[in-house]
């Protein structure tokens, strides 16, 4: 593929080949990865083709591999759970091996084995948990040692349970003592709220005794014992959690560490055997053979064999062609964030490029902090290192590593490095030469719409509307200059002649829209009006301009902070200050980057785009490895 800044011319891909080789002929197309496959089933619904295509039928396989999916995640978290096995964000991922069906299926009896080892800690987990429970239970009636079977003899009767600890011993005594009842209580156990008693009466006098004990909330416990005492059961059932205790470290022995990165492997296998099978259904066949279409940029090759028949051609004009945009890998990182917009289509330029540039350089002076920057380009880096991303892969990071690059550079410019920690000479100081920062955020924001109007100004001489170009960029260009050199003296004094320059380049500017700006009227009075409208458009332009403030407001924002934070240090010692310091600027520095993130990105969304960008186009989406776990080697 070549690698250059443009949307790629794309050609349309026919391949035919044999039904055995399908699968086969696939996989090398999913190894290129540059073939994007169209679905094919549409052709199903014409009469002309009925009784001769069908479509593959994979819906079963594909609801097979998603629950073997499924089984291998749980899996995975299963091994990092037993064995403590925690990846950290900048592992590297693991390099993928392609797997033989045997081997998948044999690594595939593994991982339910796992998942059934996991059940049965969970279930003697669970087991342990009752037995605990019950313990507690037990606990506060350790020192209760009448023999159960006294509990059924006919005339004797013993009961327990709990009541308040607000209610004392003496005061149930009294109540029962009223009834002149027949009975002996015991206080087995104390907690913080309530005591734990036993009650032996007679088997008349239990229901009496127990409507007495009702008004003092007592709360009836029963104690199964098998002719055992209760410290004596709390003993059995300790060491039947020993046992299960036990059990569950030989389960947990059998899940082993080294099969995270086997598991890992596996998943992304069937990952990729899952993609293959939806494509699958894309593709028709007949008896024998198998016909697909797809789209693939200018500059890829597939290799011709004796296994399949291709075809290759160009473009159509009204084609319904995916995009492919073909950028460099400085420019590449940048594309997520057009997209985030709106994919271009075909016909418009491509913005990136641009934009990049643009997102770099507000990005940066918006952080505007040396040492900020530094961090933020050194954490990148070291990410990048550490992760070893694909190609395609870390473009968030990637892009932050150039916008902290632009941000060293800015602070140097405006004399910031973690605020005024460390003293460096200024161009620029955002906190006392504010308007010359203001000018300087106008100014670039002047440039940037400017830049705008110049691609829209492309597309159109691109396009041959040559003369559309002028009356809708020119004599914008001309308005527009005009009025902003005519603004210039009175906020920074005169300019001399161009003064007078800019008087004219706004006269003429004015004409040119007011004559043109509703050409395409066919009423004259329709036309002056559309035209005196258009006029009005120049607020927009204005209120455009006015938006690049906030270029200074985060400038200035990021600096005001700075500097509090080493004030708050240097009021309370050397080390509070260490603490301040790294959480201050830390948090600072947090927030100013996402800041500078979402209005950097507002900018070109709002002003540049709505200047010339449409979008609107149907995103390249090539047939390749889409791997979780690990990371395709470029042989592979």
């Amino acid at each position: 593929m070549k690698n250059q800044m443009s949307i790629a011319k794309m050609k349309k891909v026919t391949i035919i080949g044999t039904k055995d080789k399908q699968e086969q002929i696939l996989k090398k197309i999913m190894k290129k990865g540059f073939l994007q496959i169209e679905d094919m089933s549409p052709i199903l619904e014409d009469e002309e083709y009925k009784g001769i295509f069908q479509n593959n039928e994979k819906n079963e396989e594909i609801g097979k591999i998603s629950q073997k999916l499924l089984t291998i995640e749980k899996a995975i978290s299963n091994v990092k759970k037993y064995n403590d096995v925690k990846k950290s964000m900048f592992s590297d991922k693991n390099i993928y091996k392609e797997l033989s069906e045997k081997i998948a299926e044999n690594s595939y009896e593994d991982a339910q084995k796992v998942n059934e080892l996991s059940d049965m800690i969970e279930k003697k987990s669970s087991e342990i948990k009752e037995f605990d429970d019950l313990i507690k239970e037990l606990e506060p009636w350790i020192n209760f040692s009448i023999s159960t079977n006294l509990k059924n003899v006919n005339y004797i009767k013993i009961i327990l349970g709990t009541i308040s600890l607000k209610y004392k011993k003496e005061e149930i005594e009294l109540n029962l003592n009223k009834q002149k009842l027949d009975y002996s209580i015991n206080v087995i156990s104390k907690d913080k709220t309530k005591m734990y008693v036993a009650i032996a009466t007679k088997n008349e006098n239990l229901l009496q005794i127990k409507r007495i004990l009702k008004q003092f909330n007592f709360e009836e416990k029963e104690i199964e014992l098998q002719d055992e005492t209760v410290e004596e059961k709390i003993q059995k059932i300790r060491i039947i959690i020993s046992n299960l205790e036990k059990e569950i470290e030989t389960y947990k022995s059998e899940i082993k560490p080294e099969q995270l990165k086997v598991f890992e492997n596996l998943y992304d296998y069937y990952l990729s055997q899952k993609d293959l099978k939806l494509i699958q259904k894309r593709i028709i066949t007949t008896q024998n053979t198998f016909y697909l279409e797809g789209w693939m940029p200018e500059g890829c090759e597939l290799e011709k064999n004796k296994e399949y028949i291709i075809k290759i051609r160009e473009e159509q004009e009204n084609e319904d062609v995916p995009v492919c945009v073909q950028n460099n890998s400085i420019i590449q990182p940048f594309e997520s964030i057009t997209n985030m917009y709106s994919v271009p289509n075909k016909k418009e330029l491509d913005p990136n490029p641009v934009m990049a540039f643009f997102y770099i350089l507000f990005f940066g002076l918006m952080l505007s902090d040396a040492g900020y920057g530094l961090l933020l380009t050194l954490g990148c880096l070291f990410i990048i290192k550490k992760k070893k991303y694909s190609k395609g892969e870390g473009n968030l990071i990637k892009l932050l590593t150039y916008c902290g690059i632009s941000s060293i550079i800015w602070g140097v410019f405006f004399g910031s490095c973690f605020g005024n920690l460390i003293p460096l000479k200024a161009v620029i100081n955002p906190l006392t030469d504010v308007m010359p920062l203001m000018g300087l955020a106008l100014l670039l924001g002047i440039i940037h719409i400017y830049v705008g109007m110049l691609m829209k100004a492309i597309m159109l001489v691109k396009e041959k509307k040559i003369f559309d170009a002028i009356c809708d960029i020119l004599f914008w260009y001309l308005l527009l200059t005009g009025v902003f050199m005519l603004v210039i003296p009175i906020v920074a004094g005169d300019i001399g002649i161009w003064s007078v320059v800019g008087k004219y380049l706004a006269i003429i500017g004015v004409i040119g829209v007011l004559l043109t700006g509703g050409r395409k009227e066919k009423n004259i009075i329709k036309k002056f009006t559309k035209g005196l409208s258009s006029l009005y458009g120049i607020t927009s332009y204005f209120s455009d301009v006015l938006s690049y403030s906030r270029l200074m407001a985060l400038c200035l924002s990021t600096g005001v902070i700075a500097q509090v934070v080493n004030l708050l240090g240097g009021l309370v010692g050397p080390i509070p200050a260490v603490i301040v310091g790294i959480i201050g600027h830390g948090f600072n520095l947090a927030n100013s980057a996402l800041g500078s993130y979402v209005h950097t990105s507002r900018l070109q969304y709002v002003e540049f785009f709505g200047k010339f960008y449409e979008g609107g186009g149907k995103e390249f989406t090539p047939f390749k490895y889409k791997n979780k776990y690990t990371r395709i080697k470029e042989e592979i």
